[in-house]
């Protein structure tokens, strides 16, 4: 989106650089109302607004003036921002003015696809009186030396034609056989080069990973502390008394010192 701003107040200028910028607008500043090329806004302050404020409307989808008054009839604008104004004013104001001109490309695009599809043109079968007529250079020609292969069933000579132009049933299955051999030929295509066995697809997997060896039997071992400190003597007892004094002796020097338990050996 663009917006030319046609002023010389530094005040305004700022304003409009502040919230250009927050709404991610392309923004030109400049000091005189010559202008020359198209923008989506064309904002005019008051001290601009002359006889060329009409004139300026062709360059621009929307054209707003910055007065401290209601403008004439005759200056054909549409909006007006009211001086003085606040950023905030500001930007409600060139968001509004913004989803307009969105809306109107929406329906002009629409209006365009409508028109469109209007004008496209009508499929006119080819006669055999229009393909003669184009021969307008030597009228001796036969169809004989424009195709050299009169057993290419792909071609259809003029000949062929029936007065109306329309195909008759036997050229309609020639050109439908021709299309159905490329789609077949297409599908065998595809199956020798981009289909794969399920079968085939496991194999390699397999293979990929035939390599590799898994134990679920074996867990990480896990670690327990216990800490002795933490516990009454009395609780400790049974355990030490399981120990030999080389044990008890490395314990009380402040070793620690590895246990297995098991239910079994």
């Amino acid at each position: 989106m663009t917006i030319l701003l046609i002023c010389d107040a530094a005040i305004i200028e700022h304003i409009f650089t502040l919230v250009c910028k927050r709404l991610h607008i392309k923004l030109t500043i400049q000091k005189t109302n010559s202008v020359n090329e198209k923008f989506d806004l064309i904002i005019i302050d008051q001290s601009f607004i002359d006889d060329k404020f009409n004139t300026i409307k062709q360059f621009s989808k929307k054209l707003g003036a910055i007065s401290s008054e209601e403008l004439s009839f005759d200056k054909s604008r549409d909006f007006i921002i009211q001086r003085p104004f606040l950023p905030t004013k500001l930007e409600e104001i060139l968001i509004e003015q913004i989803e307009y001109i969105k809306e109107e490309k929406a329906k002009e695009k629409e209006l365009n696809l409508n028109k469109y599809e209007e004008d496209e043109e009508v499929f006119v079968p080819i006669t055999k009186k229009y393909i003669e007529s184009l021969d307008t250079t030597n009228t001796n020609y036969s169809d004989d030396d424009f195709y050299e292969e009169e057993d290419d069933e792909s071609l259809i000579s003029s000949n062929s034609l029936n007065i109306g132009g329309i195909l008759d049933h036997r050229e309609l299955s020639k050109i439908n056989n021709i299309l159905r051999e490329d789609v077949i030929q297409n599908e065998i295509n595809l199956e020798k080069t981009d289909w794969k066995d399920i079968a085939a697809i496991i194999d390699d997997a397999l293979d990929e990973v035939k390599e590799y060896e898994f134990d679920l039997t074996k867990a990480p071992i896990k670690h327990y502390s216990l800490v002795l400190s933490d516990f009454h003597i009395n609780e400790l007892r049974p355990l030490l008394e399981k120990f030999d004094q080389t044990v008890i002796d490395r314990l009380s020097s402040g070793e620690s010192v590895d246990i297995r338990l098991s239910l079994k050996e």
